[in-house]
């Protein structure tokens, strides 16, 4: 178990600035950035001749994922990014029916959807909150998939997916999580939450940056969907390079298709394994504790917050209203402080690595410029 001092220095960029923008995203860690400088340096001295260790790297860290999440490993496939990954997921399940989702979403989980010619129907938060009364409230009889962040990027409302899961099992509901804002924050069990798709990216809470992401697809799903796209890698022999039959692996990691991004790949694996030895409840609390000190510091300013602090519905993101929040940010960057404009107001993002100073430090500049 590391000390948060320890966990600190291994972020450079802490060094730098007070960043408090993790929901944008994060610096890396130099545990991620030394896994994919190994790829790199290993490439660079041996050419392609470590391709099978690659591959073997890359199974344990889909082993270390899936356990992360509550999945099993043929359940998980890399990929680039969110989009990519919930673009996957409305093509595998186009024809299914009416998507049910948030008015709060971020683009890249309902533009794939629309794309695809799915109805989407908007739920209208009420101050901020989705409660599970109101998202029962709006679904009909012609709702098949309910869709929804773990977090809500332009509020920090965190959604309670173990039961939102539960009303899906009851309605028969395919359920849909996009986890980007929450993975890394705070724990996913996607059995227990009864999810059938999640997708994230590696960039922002689980500190591995650009270029890698997840995919999750239930096992009961595996069995029936049709594939949207294959290579070479999605066959159950992919060294017997047959190209005129398809003998499709039934796994997530046959969307993979072929040659895989390794450096990303290994930079999440680290992070994976950093979060671990932290601990997933650790890094829970030490998020919340932050946004309380937060909150309390923000309105001794007499600022207004504009995320919802109901315990329950806290995630690492908090809004607080500030006039002309665009130059605010741009004001407090040139200070070294690094946040977003976000949400109508000024997008707050305390991580694991964060500190009260941090915090502190935000308040001073907030200070000086209003």
């Amino acid at each position: 178990m590391k000390g948060w001092k320890q966990v600190r220095r291994l972020f450079p960029a802490l060094e730098n600035y007070t960043y408090l923008n993790a929901a944008s995203g994060s610096p890396l860690s130099k545990r991620a950035a030394r896994g994919a400088k190994r790829y790199y340096d290993e490439m660079l001295q041996h050419g392609d001749v470590p391709w099978d260790k690659w591959l073997e790297r890359k199974e344990k860290i889909r082993d270390t994922l899936a356990d992360f999440i509550g999945a099993i490993p043929a359940e998980v496939a890399f990929t680039l990014n969110t989009s990519h990954g919930m673009n996957l997921i409305a093509e595998m399940l186009k024809g299914k029916g009416e998507v049910l989702t948030m008015k709060d979403e971020f683009p890249s989980s309902t533009l794939p959807w629309i794309h695809r010619g799915f109805k989407l129907r908007f739920i209208r938060p009420a101050r901020g909150v989705y409660t599970l009364q109101r998202i029962e409230e709006q679904i009909s009889p012609h709702t098949k998939i309910l869709l929804t962040s773990h977090v809500q990027y332009r509020t920090g409302f965190r959604q309670d997916l173990e039961a939102v899961g539960n009303l899906c099992r009851r309605k028969n509901l395919i359920f849909v999580v996009n986890a980007t804002q929450s993975l890394g924050a705070f724990p996913v069990d996607v059995k227990r939450d009864n999810i059938d798709f999640l997708a994230f990216l590696g960039l922002k809470w689980p500190v591995a940056g650009y270029g890698i992401g997840g995919l999750y697809i239930g096992e009961k799903w595996l069995r029936s969907i049709r594939f949207p796209m294959v290579g070479w890698k999605s066959m159950k022999d992919p060294e017997s390079m047959d190209n005129r039959k398809i003998h499709l692996r039934r796994e997530a990691s046959a969307l993979e298709m072929g040659c895989p991004h390794f450096p990303g790949i290994f930079a999440l694996g680290q992070s994976l394994e950093l979060f671990q030895s932290i601990g997933k409840k650790r890094i829970r609390k030490r998020i919340l504790d932050l946004g309380k000190y937060l909150a309390g510091k923000l309105e001794k300013m007499g600022l207004e917050i504009l995320s919802p602090l109901e315990p329950g519905c806290r995630s690492g993101i908090t809004i607080v209203k500030v006039d002309n929040p665009e130059d605010v940010r741009e004001r407090l960057k040139r200070k070294n402080i690094i946040v977003s404009a976000r949400g109508g107001g000024l997008r707050i993002s305390t991580h694991f690595y964060n500190n009260r100073t941090d915090i502190d430090t935000l308040i001073k500049g907030l200070k000086e410029i209003t």
